[in-house]
């Protein structure tokens, strides 16, 4: 992580806050890893761990979160992963850069007044516009604050948001930001989507209301997977332009298959976010069920070819009907509240 920070000193260096896009350090993707090589069974580490945890952290890091429990109470100290910021109002004007966040602020029924958007992407994501309807106008009214890479500080400070919402693999950027608006930093990486959530609403005044909605999460994919055949294997695939991957148990999928008592193939019972895999290496993610996607234009990854080949078309799950591509926003990209109902219910449809 320390790695990806120092690209985002370098960029500060060269631009004021208020200047330009500001060249930043690596994607704050869901399921990005911390890693910068990538190659035939290349396995992406969680950020700072030699190893990831075995299911999502479902509490607030060590000494994170408000200094008070009550939702709507303001001024209101958060600790974060940069340290503490006061919170003095109620925030109305929100920035989020980082994966994730949208999901969670909208699921807690707040709209930004800025946003970043991935690589060639719009700046909200089908899945969240289909969830949140209600929200059209508003969301289309948000400033665009550049990508996840590059925040533009500029159309940022423009926006004068009181609250700026970013992950850990900008925390170098932290002082930069907090001269704009107070900032909470969260984890990032989508194994802390649940802790990520809470910090959010802790930020918002909204810390009670994202536990009951993490509680209800967790409790709907606990029933959801209780009606399943445990031991049918789930395998987690995406194409994307630079690799192909399988996911692993410290993954934002890999996740919520541990909170619903899902198997995973043998293949994928690793403690990190992914494992790179070749084309001619692709019946190692064979399983009952693949649930694969497809990053943008399936002729710029391997999906194309991989897809109509021989090898892929002789795994047990492909000749069984059993591979299904899902939408690669929610399953692979994004990881939050919203993304995480809708994986558990097409899990639960598919495999009943």
């Amino acid at each position: 992580m320390r790695a990806f920070r120092l690209r985002a000193v370098l960029a500060v260096s060269a631009l004021s806050v208020t200047g330009g896009l500001l060249a930043g350090c690596s994607s704050s993707d869901g399921d990005n890893d911390a890693g910068a090589t990538h190659g035939d069974g290349t396995v992406n580490k969680v950020a700072g761990a030699s190893e990831g945890p075995s299911a999502a952290p479902s509490a607030l890091a060590d000494g994170m979160g408000s200094d008070t429990a009550a939702d709507g109470v303001f001024p209101r100290t958060v600790t974060h992963f940069e340290g503490t910021t006061t919170i003095k109002a109620r925030p109305e004007k929100i920035a989020v850069l980082s994966t994730g966040q949208l999901d969670d602020l909208l699921t807690l029924g707040i709209v930004p007044t800025a946003s970043t958007r991935a690589e060639n992407a719009g700046l909200v994501p089908d899945y969240l516009a289909d969830a949140f309807p209600k929200d059209k106008k508003k969301l289309a009214a948000m400033t665009d604050a550049g990508t996840r890479t590059a925040p533009n500080l500029e159309s940022l400070a423009a926006a004068k948001p009181d609250l700026i919402l970013v992950n850990d693999s900008l925390g170098d950027l932290y002082p930069q930001l907090s001269k704009i608006a107070p900032t909470v930093v969260t984890a990032g990486q989508g194994i802390n989507w649940k802790r990520d959530l809470l910090l959010v609403g802790d930020a918002v005044g909204e810390g009670q209301k994202a536990q009951e909605l993490l509680d209800g999460i967790v409790g709907n994919a606990e029933a959801s997977g209780s009606a399943l055949d445990g031991r049918t294997t789930v395998s987690m695939v995406r194409f994307t332009p630079d690799r192909t991957r399988m996911f692993g148990v410290s993954s934002f999928t890999g996740s919520i298959a541990v909170d619903m008592g899902l198997s995973r193939p043998a293949s994928q019972r690793f403690n990190a976010i992914s494992q790179d895999i070749s084309a001619e290496k692709v019946d190692t993610a064979d399983g009952d069920w693949i649930f694969y996607s497809v990053q943008g234009d399936a002729a710029k990854t391997d999906a194309a070819t991989v897809l109509a080949g021989p090898l892929w078309k002789s795994l047990k799950a492909v000749e069984a009907g059993h591979a299904v591509q899902v939408d690669d926003d929610p399953w692979y990209l994004n990881a939050g509240p919203t993304a995480a109902r809708l994986v558990v219910r097409q899990l639960a449809e598919h495999l009943r």
